[in-house]
């Protein structure tokens, strides 16, 4: 049996895609922390330029979600664009299905509304 589960391991870690995630350079962008407040993002903004390259450098590595998506986190929504953080994961519903991958928390930090002072 461990054997087994080795192997799925290994498939589902194999199968990991690229997706052609983008952030409209002119839309604004909602930001809601789950359990708190949310906000809008202006397109002219520091975080709002962050976030552009933070998809930009994301597009690859990321493998199915089959599971309800966690009710916590930091949700991000703009356009068809739509992102949930949590901890070193990171989520995104897509019309083909939900995705996931593991990121550093530090790399979405600018998202925090503590930490651009909005």
């Amino acid at each position: 049996m461990p054997l087994v589960a080795l192997c799925l391991v290994a498939v589902i870690a194999g199968c990991t895609r690229d997706l052609p995630l983008s952030l409209p350079s002119n839309a604004s962008v909602e930001v809601i922390e789950l359990g708190g407040s949310g906000y809008t993002v202006d397109p002219s903004s520091d975080v709002h330029r962050k976030l552009e390259q933070w998809v930009i450098r994301n597009r690859s590595g990321w493998s199915p979600y089959y599971a309800t998506l966690p009710g916590k986190g930091i949700i991000v929504r703009s356009g068809t664009l739509d992102l949930q953080f949590l901890g070193s994961t990171v989520f995104v519903q897509t019309a083909h299905g939900a995705f996931h991958k593991t990121v550093t928390p530090a790399d979405y930090g600018f998202l925090r509304r503590t930490a651009n002072g909005t």
